[in-house]
């Protein structure tokens, strides 16, 4: 009697069912040959024996495979195997509705008579590479299915038989359509955030400049007449006023420099009239006085940066840049490296201070993510270089001219 279900009371590996299945194969067929002879009876021991160890591996088969199938055909990844020939020697239901055709129609058909001719040498150029080299080969790629592009991410490897030789390929493809969709989705909101956070930058610039116009125009004329009023008064006063008109001018003409320093702190003149260059230099003297960090500005004697918006955008990461150094290497000496590049201009704010492991530390809370998102959105970007102990350098770069068109809002 067949003894249904002893086979899966037993643990075998997948090596050991193999070798259990060539063995009984040998020995039934060596049990045929002597049947034949007239050497052995089919109802004798050893034949009874013989097909109970058959049934025995019969039913892990069933029970091991079986469960593979239902695997196979309740997964939304199509999973195949191509023979050496590239004919379909297996394929699960989900990849036969990819296809677009019964089971049957695919099995034993090749690439050419299921897909279109450019599509199917393609893909059978692939998988021949993979046959020789045994190289696993992953592509991305977009296909028609039933309508829709669908994206399929599929894994190709070499197929081996019993002696390590290679007699053709399997595959499994991923349907990601879904999660490609998905970034993008992604893409587009981290684009029109890039874009607001540029704009904001660009707002907030017009609104400092427009301010210390009003400052200098307003204010700075009103300091300046005062300055010549007094100077007129002092000429036509008394000898005994000339100590307490002098007081008073001097008073004014600190009010006058404050002014100025007020004026450059908002919206440097120089950025927007003498450039980028002089701008850095005026902010290294600045970063100097306050901080007693010597900051020196090389220049290549390079064209200038013709945009305005890159002009305030690198100024800026530049004076955030300077500033950290400042606040959290404990250096006293910082290099500000400008070079031009083809259509680039690039930036290398460079410091000896303590360095920080850019893997692990949180460089966002410094400002770097700000400034590395403005420049994307200018068609820039910005690298670190940082050893623990070795210091820091902060390489920026961008076009010297009409910037990449930001995202559409």
């Amino acid at each position: 009697m067949r003894p249904f279900g002893r086979g899966l009371e037993e643990t075998m590996s997948e090596q050991e069912l193999l070798d259990g299945v060539g063995r009984t194969r040998d020995r039934l067929i060596a049990l045929c040959a002597r049947l034949e002879q007239g050497n052995a009876a089919p109802d004798s021991r050893e034949f009874a024996s013989a097909l109970s160890e058959l049934w025995k591996l019969w039913d892990r088969l069933h029970a091991r495979y079986g469960l593979l199938h239902e695997i196979l055909d309740l997964t939304n990844d199509v999973v195949f195997a191509k023979d050496g020939e590239g004919l379909y020697a297996m394929i699960n239901s989900r990849g036969a509705a990819i296809i677009g055709k019964p089971m049957a129609e695919v099995l034993g058909a090749d690439d050419r008579v299921l897909f279109e001719q450019a599509d199917a040498e393609r893909i059978m150029a692939g998988d021949r590479e993979v046959m020789t080299t045994g190289v696993s080969r992953t592509q991305e790629e977009i296909r028609d299915v039933h309508g829709m592009p669908t994206t399929l991410l599929t894994t190709t490897s070499a197929r081996y038989d019993g002696e390590r030789k290679v007699c053709g390929v399997i595959g499994i493809a991923q349907d990601v359509t879904e999660r490609r969709r998905s970034e993008c989705e992604f893409e587009r909101r981290h684009d029109r955030m890039r874009s607001m956070s540029a704009q904001i930058v660009f707002s907030e610039e017009r609104l400092r400049r427009a301010l210390a116009s009003e400052l200098h125009n307003g204010l700075g004329q009103d300091i300046a007449l005062a300055k010549m009023k007094l100077a007129t008064l002092r000429s036509s006063a008394s000898i005994e006023l000339h100590d307490a008109l002098s007081g008073i001018e001097q008073f004014v003409e600190r009010a006058d420099r404050s002014l100025r320093t007020i004026t450059f702190q908002i919206s440097p003149p120089s950025l927007h009239d003498l450039g980028l260059v002089a701008a850095l230099q005026w902010l290294g003297e600045d970063i100097r006085e306050k901080y007693a960090i010597d900051v020196r500005v090389e220049d290549d004697a390079s064209p200038g940066v013709a945009d305005e918006r890159i002009r305030v955008i690198l100024f800026r990461a530049v004076r955030e840049l300077l500033i950290n150094a400042a606040t959290h290497s404990g250096v006293r000496e910082a290099i500000v490296r400008l070079e031009i590049q083809g259509e680039r201009i690039r930036i290398k704010v460079t410091d000896a201070g303590s360095g920080f492991d850019t893997t692990g530390v949180d460089w966002r809370g410094y400002g770097l993510l700000g400034i590395s998102e403005q420049l994307k959105y200018v068609g820039g970007s910005m690298k670190i270089a940082s050893v623990p102990g070795r210091g820091t350098t902060v390489t920026l770069t961008a076009p010297i001219s009409e910037p990449v068109a930001g995202p559409t809002q």
